[in-house]
């Protein structure tokens, strides 16, 4: 059995910080600083936490540190679940939210009864082989619960197979300790319902997407800290990672088949995002190919084009010419920070189109309130139609199935970079992005052939200026001279041409970094490319010129200046100019 993620990391920390405190740091205390990071990553075996916990918890000092542990105790370094815990109103909404997600903590579930008759609540799992893992999730349970309901809770019995003689809880607790097979903790209902002075709506509202989770996350993110341990990345086998994993390779695949993760496409995802790092970072394509574990540089060239959508000496050239104009290295480094699409953006893009429902994505999402909200008022536009009354109404009929994905990544890029953005009015921007598409249509509706607006032109006409998210980044080394740019640009097309000229920008390019941080591949980074070559060609037609064109309408009409705007409509056929009109007054009402 493994333990993982920052729960067991923060109860050593607080046991380190008491030992040192009370004087008893010795080499124990170094073997526990250094294990944090295994702890933090899910690499740590029962037997390993056990042996480590049993040094800096000796029997003859476990009474003078249960006294004090609850002192040191930080809720905050234990994720995200017992933030949003110690953040509820009383003891009922905790074990509401914490019972059923147990396992993310322990080593098993958490069963909740009630007994109205006595009347007591009772909490019960599976008891471990070791008596000292047991109590400190005991002793957890109880610190937090006087967090919520006050110094004087205490348990009216704790149930254990363990011996009761030496629990950290026996110079805090009264209750009484009873033999039992599982642990087995009841208490009075009436603490139950105790308000708490430490309630946070605030942290509650901003936490809760986050509990909708599962743990794929965190199986991802043990199979990245299995992949780090290999020299040659390329040459990793399924078996050689269940066995680091402390498993079979059926019973790994099993595991992963629950999850809906595939071996082969985390591996490759992994792989060619060290790959991204190493040719940005001015890496040879071949000395790549050798330090990821290739046979050749053949094949990596053809795996990495397979999962980009761009060849690695394309990569490689984008990193260079950032490398080169001063300052640019500060977008890389921005990319390399950028946080993970939050967890339901995540499970919206993660969705099969094919079988995609508007039952299955309004039930996602309903469980965040900030995005619901969002889409809400975005789908009451003019443009939409009339304003919906629900969810329902909102993602079916007014913006559409095929929208939401787009609209879900501006609003996580909106959400997580404004702000550190410093342009004065970042929803004119992504208004901007979304204002793209219905322009578009407006601007072809002339040809007879109207170009079909599949999944990847809707992708790269909302996505492609995901980076001015980037050169508007307060971390941008050259920021002010981007805003001074976007202040003094005739238009969006002058503006894109100048950071492009003048700081050797190519806001596309840095877009698809964007993207391949975020887990976009193949097709969408190849348009990307495209819109590269088209700037130095603005003479370009085809579908990448036709985008440029939308985008220039979309971004001078809605975030820019209405002198520039009318100049840029003005080079559009009269018809196209009397139906984009339409749409600028829709949107805009």
């Amino acid at each position: 059995m493994q333990y993982k993620g920052l729960f067991w990391s923060a109860v050593v920390r607080a046991i380190l910080s008491l030992r040192r405190d009370q004087g008893k740091a010795e080499a124990a205390d170094t073997t526990g600083l250094a294990a944090l990071n295994e702890l933090e990553t899910g690499l740590t075996q029962q037997s390993q936490l056990e042996q480590l916990l049993t040094a800096l918890c000796p029997p003859a000092d476990r009474h003078l540190l249960g006294r004090s542990l609850i002192g040191y105790f930080d809720f905050n370094k234990m994720g995200n679940l017992v933030v949003y815990a110690m953040a509820t109103r009383n003891i009922q909404a905790a074990m509401a939210c914490f019972v059923p997600r147990a396992q993310q903590l322990f080593h098993s579930e958490v069963a909740l009864t009630k007994d109205d008759e006595a009347p007591t609540v009772a909490l019960q799992w599976q008891a471990s082989n070791s008596a000292l893992i047991d109590d400190l999730q005991i002793y957890f349970l109880f610190a937090l619960f006087r967090h919520l309901a006050g110094r004087h809770f205490d348990f009216s019995a704790i149930g254990s197979p363990h011996d009761a003689a030496g629990s950290l809880l026996a110079p805090l607790s009264q209750s009484k300790r009873l033999q039992d097979t599982q642990i087995h903790l009841r208490f009075a209902s009436e603490w139950c319902l105790r308000p708490s002075f430490y309630h946070s709506q605030a942290i509650e509202k901003l936490l809760a997407p986050t509990l909708s989770q599962t743990e794929v996350p965190s199986i991802k993110q043990s199979l990245h800290n299995v992949f780090a341990k290999a020299e040659a990345p390329a040459r990793i086998r399924a078996e050689w990672v269940a066995e680091q994993m402390g498993q079979t390779e059926s019973g790994l695949r099993r595991l992963l088949r629950s999850h809906n993760i595939a071996f082969s496409a985390m591996l490759k995802e992994y792989i060619h995002d060290k790959s991204c790092q190493k040719l940005l970072g001015g890496s040879k394509t071949d000395d790549t190919a050798v330090e990821l574990g290739f046979s050749d540089r053949r094949s990596f060239e053809r795996s990495f084009k397979e999962f980009s959508g761009i060849s690695a000496g394309q990569l490689r050239q984008l990193g260079n010419r950032l490398r080169f104009h001063k300052g640019n290295h500060s977008l890389l480094e921005i990319v390399d920070n950028l946080p993970p699409l939050p967890a339901t953006i995540q499970s919206l893009v993660a969705m099969d189109d094919d079988n995609m429902t508007l039952k299955s994505v309004v039930k996602l999402v309903s469980k965040d309130p900030i995005f619901q909200a969002h889409v809400m008022s975005k789908a009451s536009k003019a443009i939409y139609g009339s304003a919906p009354e629900n969810l329902e109404q909102a993602i079916g009929r007014n913006l559409g199935l095929s929208n939401i994905k787009q609209l879900a990544v501006l609003f996580a890029a909106q959400q997580q970079l404004t702000a550190q953005c410093r342009h004065n009015d970042v929803e004119k921007l992504t208004d901007a992005m979304l204002l793209c598409l219905p322009v578009f249509n407006a601007i072809e509706a002339e040809h007879s052939s109207q170009l079909a607006v599949t999944e990847e032109l809707r992708q790269i006409m909302l996505f492609s200026t995901l980076s001015l998210f980037l050169v508007f980044h307060d971390k941008c080394l050259f920021v002010d001279g981007v805003m001074r740019t976007w202040d003094e640009a005739e238009d969006f097309a002058h503006f894109v041409a100048q950071v492009s000229e003048e700081f050797g920008i190519c806001l596309y390019g840095a877009t698809s970094l964007m993207l391949l941080r975020w887990g976009f591949q193949s097709s969408i980074n190849q348009q990307l490319w495209k819109l590269c070559q088209a700037i130095e060609a603005p003479a370009s037609a085809g579908v990448a010129g036709k985008i440029l064109t939308t985008q220039n309408v979309s971004f001078t009409a809605s975030a820019m200046s209405e002198q520039h705007s009318e100049a840029v409509l003005a080079t559009l056929p009269p018809a196209a100019i009397a139906r984009v009109s339409t749409v600028l007054q829709q949107w805009k009402g």
